[in-house]
């Protein structure tokens, strides 16, 4: 995960929610340092989630008991339908552990992803001006607010849509309510779900927006690229601050760079920034395996549940607009169908536009060799070429599946498949009881 002052409200927030249990060291400056894993951070993390998976399974079995159960009126009416509720439930209790402790054991992957990303944020300003964080702050903001608005309101939905059930299935001297207050610790667990959602979401858009700035970079620094053999940098800091700058960044290769006082610019050869840019290419590369390996086990646990979550709720769907055909239960069923392609949309576009944006420095590279004049340049971008054609880093869930648009094809046809598996086991159960109204799509 990415902290740095830009993501630091999600930061904090997923601090709250027990995913990123780390303290950040600081300089007299407020500039950041270090990163550490915190003791008190780790047991809260650990206990809450375990708590809450706890109270999660003991409301299960409170309801299954229970003479009246709530959800058995419409989701447990067969056996395929009570092992379809179980996983739908322990997907997401072991997708918020699995997300909790990438958090305590990513500490090493984290730390060394957040020094690639202050290198080449340092090698990027001495080309092309960075954006504001105040911008990158309120994306952030943005993309954790309308995720807390969704996931609230659909919660708050859930609830009302149970509490009218409960009222029309109690009996005297029953309270049917306590039923539906059982599944509370299941819908917090849906915050710690979704906010892991937002943590990753935010990795990647981070390794998506210096990909972006090297691409630009590439554009601005050679717009006639066999006219300007030699560009001209504006250093926006004192001469000082931009030759110590300097000195830092390029100090194994003393001697290409030069300074003005008076005028503050740096005069670098084409080669010398065609080196740079392919480093901080390679270094963004190996950032994408980073966070690949952080959210690892996370990620494949979080795949699965939308797979698992998007059969399940499309077949509770299915069988409600055949069968009892109550329109507020079948509405929320539609809702919690859009919910879960939300999220698993959020898993997914983030990696695909940052390979995409990765992809496309091959492109801009291609077309600088066609206008270069220069030899040794020309050389320079032939090896930053090939090393892009022998990247192969994408972001991937355990090594085991790759997550980018393709994905989404293949969740399609799986989807398609256990739907047809289960309305078949429908079948099955409703043929003893010969169910007047039971779902015959089959033969």
């Amino acid at each position: 995960m990415e902290i740095s002052e830009s993501t630091k409200v999600v930061f904090f927030v997923s601090r709250i929610f027990g995913l990123a249990p780390y303290v950040v060291k600081r300089t007299s400056k407020g500039q950041i340092v270090d990163y550490k894993r915190n003791l008190v951070l780790v047991i809260y993390g650990l206990g809450i989630v375990f708590c809450l998976a706890g109270l999660t399974y003991k409301g299960i079995f409170f309801d299954i008991n229970s003479k009246k159960p709530i959800r058995f009126v419409f989701r447990m009416k067969t056996a395929t339908s009570k092992v379809v509720t179980t996983l739908d439930v322990s997907v997401v209790v072991s997708a918020c552990i699995c997300g909790v402790f990438c958090g305590v054991f990513g500490l090493p992957f984290v730390r060394e992803l957040n020094q690639r990303l202050n290198e080449a944020d340092d090698m990027l300003s001495m080309y092309f001006a960075a954006g504001k964080q105040d911008m990158e702050k309120r994306k952030g903001l943005t993309m954790l607010t309308v995720v807390g608005v969704i996931i609230t309101g659909a919660l708050a939905l859930d609830i009302w849509v149970w509490y009218r059930i409960a009222e029309k299935i109690k009996k005297e001297n029953q309270d049917s309510g306590a039923n539906v207050l059982g599944y509370c610790p299941f819908y917090a667990l849906y915050y710690i779900l979704m906010m892991f959602h937002v943590l990753f979401a935010q990795s990647a858009l981070g390794i998506n927006r210096r990909f972006h700035r090297l691409n630009i970079t590439l554009y601005h620094v050679f717009p006639e690229f066999h006219k300007t053999p030699i560009i001209e940098i504006t250093s926006v800091s004192s001469a000082n601050n931009a030759l110590e700058m300097l000195e830092n960044i390029m100090e194994p290769r003393k001697g290409l760079t030069s300074v003005s006082h008076g005028r503050k610019r740096t005069t670098i050869p084409p080669n010398r920034i065609i080196e740079d840019l392919a480093y901080i290419h390679a270094s963004l590369s190996t950032g994408v395996v980073l966070v690949s390996n952080t959210f690892g086990v996370a990620l494949l646990a979080v795949l699965g549940s939308c797979l698992l979550h998007l059969v399940a709720t499309s077949y509770f769907l299915m069988v409600e607009l055949v069968g009892e055909r109550d329109a507020v239960f079948s509405w929320i069923q539609a809702l919690w169908l859009f919910i879960h392609i939300f999220r698993f949309l959020l898993t997914v576009e983030p990696c695909h536009i940052t390979n995409v944006e990765s992809r496309r420095t091959m492109t801009i590279v291609c077309n600088l060799m066609r206008t270069c004049k220069d030899s040794l340049t020309k050389e320079r971008l032939e090896n930053f070429w090939r090393q892009l054609v022998d990247n192969n880093s994408v972001f991937t869930a355990c090594g085991l599946c790759t997550i980018d648009r393709h994905i989404i094809t293949s969740y399609c046809g799986a989807i398609a498949t256990y739907l047809v598996i289960l309305i078949q086991f429908k079948e099955a159960d409703d043929k003893p009881n010969q169910t007047p109204r039971s779902l015959r799509l089959l033969p």
